[in-house]
């Protein structure tokens, strides 16, 4: 799912930046890039630095920053050049998609769903709504039932 998320962001990207950029997991396969052909191929030579650290690093006239909330990355950030305007690139771009996956992870995760409808912080319209979105099973209740039964199970504690 963060596959299309990153190739959305690539995507926009290419038009302002005059050199391929792209993302690889940490298998070192192409996930993301702005040369639709080199989605899918791997790097052998990549996937030995990913393990090291979240430091720069170039290869084969690309530079590569690691990013991730682990410690060790995820993914890393590529961009064709070996000079200093290709690392603030990979800077950039390593922080803005590492804030995005962040963002997108929360947005999506079930637990933090389940936490906030036990906290009230979700209003009772928007439980049905977002449950589907994470894909909890149906409810054949409605909501107002449901959102009772929530707040009568809080009030056990």
């Amino acid at each position: 799912m963060s596959n299309r998320l990153f190739q959305g962001l690539i995507h926009q990207m290419r038009d302002t930046m005059d050199c391929v950029i792209g993302v690889v997991d940490s298998t070192a396969t192409i996930i993301a890039c702005s040369e639709l052909t080199k989605i899918g191929t791997t790097n052998e030579f990549v996937s030995l630095d990913l393990s090291d650290s979240h430091d720069i690093f170039v290869r084969d006239g690309y530079t590569y920053k690691p990013f991730g909330s682990h410690i060790k990355p995820d993914y890393a950030v590529f961009v064709e050049g070996t000079d200093d305007n290709a690392a603030k690139y990979a800077n950039i771009m390593a922080i803005t998609l590492s804030s995005i996956k962040q963002y997108y992870d929360e947005k999506y995760d079930r637990n933090n769903f389940i936490k906030n409808v036990v906290l009230d912080n979700v209003l009772p319209g928007d439980i049905v709504v977002k449950a589907r979105e994470l894909h909890f099973k149906t409810v054949r209740r409605s909501p107002k039932r449901l959102h009772r039964r929530v707040f009568a199970r809080k009030s056990d504690l």
